[in-house]
């Protein structure tokens, strides 16, 4: 499973892999604008991404950001994220999803 998050900007859900990859826990980082959380993911540069995620119906974004883990390891991270839309084509947030990109 890949470290996901849950968020209409604000963090609903954190897994456990988010907890193990980032060092923050769930209740460290509910209710938190992922924007502003301290991780060793440069989530400035996925502002426009996010932003264009949540207001458009069929948008799904990727980037490929440097990135450090919570124990200093420096990794290649991909970052997706898919918007949630009910049938009603209303936008209920996004879920990120994030991987290392293993080396050949």
């Amino acid at each position: 499973m890949s470290p996901f998050i849950f968020l209409f900007l604000d963090v609903n859900a954190w897994n456990h892999k988010a907890e193990d990859l980032w060092g923050l826990r769930a209740d460290e980082v509910t209710g938190q604008s992922f924007l502003n959380l301290d991780i060793g993911l440069p989530v400035e540069k996925l502002k426009t991404s996010i932003r264009s995620c949540l207001m458009e119906q069929d948008a799904f974004e990727e980037a490929i950001l440097d990135a450090v883990n919570r124990r200093g390891k420096p990794f290649k991270c991909r970052v997706t994220c898919s918007p949630i839309v009910s049938a009603d084509r209303e936008h209920h947030g996004a879920i990120l999803t994030m991987g290392e990109i293993k080396e050949k």
